[in-house]
């Protein structure tokens, strides 16, 4: 009784503390906030209860299905246009990945999971989930990956805004000539552009629950037997993909929105349970985790879009946007805002996203055995 009182408590706590960080409009508010909440309980009352072994693997399995359903057979179509410049991108973050993740473990007391995970070009969410199947601090992981972002938006994107308004001239396409594109070329849009990322919803209540049902199915299926293979990340990699196929062979996938927020929720109390007293001691420890962490995302962008820009036929307004690891609606509109070719930067992002996903956590694997 006593451990169910306080699994109550933590609910409850995690429940107000995601709701006003969702109201605030924070980057994953939700999960923020109902992160910042158990955190806080967790300091003040110290309840002796832990999450169940597997929880990370029904939120895994949970979270494949908000990324999956969003990825449209035109998305598919948009890469096929862009193979060159998506594997540029994804060889050069996995490459700066591996490199400012060793630099932070060598010089930081991070352990080399956390360190290549912190470093991993993905979403805040995302990382700081897989993460905890290769023993990493997933604590560490999410405020290190908001770091990342936090520090994108404030300083990156107010400089590119300033930087392209004065540079940018005839060579690019004007924003009015940006929105022709969007509907002239609708192969290469991605279902991402559409208003929260989400293809249009089915117009009946049965509609609906019977696509959330195949679609959970289909991404519950591949996630458990990628699970059951053992393959790195394989619950959230096999989710994502099921639900994906199952949308791009029917373009019928559907995924409520309502659920994000309590989903966000379950991850931050899944997060926060992970740093106790002990653990927010040590947060001097990813000071200088940090410091390496921005100098990462500086360099990473500069030589990715550089290479990008070299090798194929992106100019380099575009491959600079598309080489900046923020949120893809973000970067999308920005695109969109300083007259860049927007699809082809949301494709870009989208690309990024799904390798990250599916690539990453293998390679990390890989990476992990060879230097530890």
């Amino acid at each position: 009784m006593e451990s169910i009182f306080y699994f109550v408590l933590i609910i409850i706590a995690a429940v107000m503390g995601g709701v006003i960080g969702h109201k605030l409009k924070l980057p994953a508010g939700g999960m923020l906030g109902a992160m910042a909440a158990v955190i806080s309980f967790n300091l003040i009352v110290q309840p002796p209860i832990s999450m169940p072994g597997e929880s990370q693997v029904a939120l895994q399995l949970a979270f494949g299905p908000v990324i999956g359903s969003r990825i449209t057979k035109g998305d598919m179509l948009g890469l096929k246009s862009l193979a060159l410049p998506a594997v540029a991108m994804l060889i050069c973050m996995l490459g700066m990945n591996i490199f400012f993740g060793t630099v932070m473990y060598r010089f930081s007391t991070l352990d080399l999971a956390t360190a290549l995970f912190a470093t991993a070009p993905g979403g805040m969410l995302d990382m700081a989930i897989v993460s905890a199947d290769f023993g990493a601090n997933s604590a560490y992981v999410a405020l290190l990956q908001l770091s990342r972002l936090m520090f994108i938006f404030i300083c990156m994107i107010p400089f590119y805004k300033k930087a392209m308004t004065k540079l940018a001239g005839p060579l690019h396409m004007n924003q009015a000539q940006t929105r022709e594109s969007l509907v002239s070329e609708p192969a290469a849009t991605p279902g991402s552009l559409v208003p929260d990322g989400l293809p249009p919803e089915p117009s009946s209540r049965k509609r609906k629950a019977k696509y959330f049902f195949i679609t959970a199915l289909c991404a519950c299926c591949l996630g458990i037997a990628l699970r059951m293979l053992n393959v790195p990340g394989g619950a959230i990699m096999g989710a994502m993909v099921g639900s994906a196929a199952y949308n791009i062979l029917s373009g019928k996938a559907y995924f409520p929105t309502g659920l994000r927020l309590p989903l966000q929720i379950l991850a931050g109390i899944f997060i926060g349970m992970r740093l106790d007293r002990e653990s927010l001691f040590a947060m001097n420890e990813i000071i200088i985790p940090v410091i390496i962490l921005f100098a990462g995302v500086v360099v990473m962008t500069l030589v990715t879009s550089f290479v990008m820009h070299k090798l194929t036929r992106l100019d380099s307004f575009t491959s600079l946007l598309a080489s900046t690891p923020g949120g893809l609606s973000e970067m999308a509109m920005l695109a969109d805002d300083l007259g860049v070719d927007a699809p082809k930067v949301a494709v870009l992002h989208m690309a990024r996203l799904m390798s990250v996903i599916i690539f990453f956590p293998a390679m990390l694997a890989v990476v992990l055995r060879f230097l530890l």
